[in-house]
């Protein structure tokens, strides 16, 4: 009977811990600050207990007079555990608006081939010595890598390919520069038993800043 009882406690006392590390996480990860536009829902991850006084946000909000602001108004969003105040979230409000696109297009451009050197970096050799392979081109930020050793780039992997299997051998890139097509010499740089890296950042023409790789 003691050891049921002993077990009992044990597995009470294991809920009871999980139960408050739940509710310190929610309180922890509560935001201190949210930004939302008019009629906009506020939603937050709540457990069992909390309350969210929305009072304020039901009451006419604070405007400003000056039309340069484009914050309508904030006010202090109250957290209560059981009736405890646990935090105060401050809430800006923004006016709804609708942007409408007018105009002529005027220089716009998308290449769908080669790839986009969107930075440079320094990088570590298996040697373990910094190396800036890139330092004696004229490659620039915004130049558009089209082809080493006259195999067309269509990608950032057709890219990582070339260098890769270039040996650490000089490699002769054509890229474009304002709308000239040049070329230049570069010698990648062993950074481990099956790579070599040229120390620019590049990503596929048509892709999203996310999709960024340092080669």
């Amino acid at each position: 009977m003691k050891k049921i009882t002993k077990i009992i406690l044990i597995i009470l006392t294991l809920f009871t811990l999980v139960t408050i590390y739940s509710y310190i996480l929610v309180i922890d990860n509560l935001p201190n600050t949210i930004t939302i536009f008019e009629g906009e829902e506020i939603k937050l991850n709540m457990l069992l207990g909390f309350k969210i006084n929305k009072q304020e946000l039901e009451k006419t909000i604070e405007t400003s007079s000056n039309v340069e602001n484009t914050t309508i108004g904030s006010t202090n969003l109250k957290i209560s555990l059981l009736n405890k105040k646990v935090k105060d979230i401050k809430v800006d409000v923004l006016p709804k608006t609708k942007v409408i696109p007018v105009g002529s297009v005027a220089g716009v451009k998308l290449y769908t081939s080669g790839v986009l050197v969107v930075g440079m970096s320094e990088i570590e050799g298996i040697d373990e010595k910094i190396y800036k392979p890139y330092e004696k081109t004229e490659i620039k930020e915004g130049d558009t890598i089209i082809s080493v050793n006259n195999i067309q780039i269509n990608s950032t992997d057709d890219l990582i390919t070339q260098v890769n299997s270039s040996n650490g051998n000089t490699l002769k890139l054509q890229y474009i520069h304002d709308e000239k097509t040049l070329e230049c010499s570069i010698k990648p740089i062993k950074t481990s038993k099956t790579e070599y890296k040229l120390g620019l950042w590049v990503r596929d023409s048509a892709a999203g800043i996310r999709n960024s790789y340092i080669l």
